[in-house]
């Protein structure tokens, strides 16, 4: 073997090694993130809906939109709630294409806890999508475009 193929087998050799390397960092992050999964309950004819959410097959907590007022809570409203002390947050984000209409996230409290409704006026009959997620740091694992909800 000459010196020029000999450089080149190292040199695959070594790219193989180093992508090896990042593959098997990159999957134990993966890994760390609980699978997500949901049930949903809609109410108000279809225009509202409390997603509840499970890390894992386990509890994790729940997102409420809420198109219209009902008793003392407001219409037009978003609410997140971490009833699970596992390190996890919980984030909803109502939005249109390119704009972002609500967020609430508990992320930064400890559980339990249930953010304040996240209220204003919107157009009645627009149709919005309701994002949920469990987030942890920069981490986020995250249901989109599942559910499609109305002011």
């Amino acid at each position: 073997m000459t010196n020029w193929s000999k450089r080149i087998t190292t040199l695959l050799a070594a790219t193989a090694m180093a992508s090896g390397v990042s593959l098997a960092t990159g999957a134990g992050t993966a890994a760390a993130a609980p699978r997500l999964t949901y049930q949903s309950s809609w109410y108000q004819s279809g225009q509202s809906v409390v997603v509840y959410l499970y890390a894992d097959g386990k509890y994790a907590g729940y997102v409420n939109w809420n198109a219209d007022p009902v008793g003392t809570d407001p219409g037009d409203a978003l609410r997140a709630n971490d009833d699970a002390a596992d390190g996890w947050g919980v984030k909803g984000m109502v939005s249109a294409p390119g704009w972002l209409i609500r967020e609430a996230s508990t992320q930064g409290h400890a559980s339990p806890y249930t953010t304040p409704w996240q209220t204003g006026n919107l157009t009645e009959g627009n149709k919005y999508d309701l994002d949920v997620c469990l987030v942890k740091g920069s981490e986020q694992v995250c249901l989109y475009g599942y559910f499609r909800v109305e002011a």
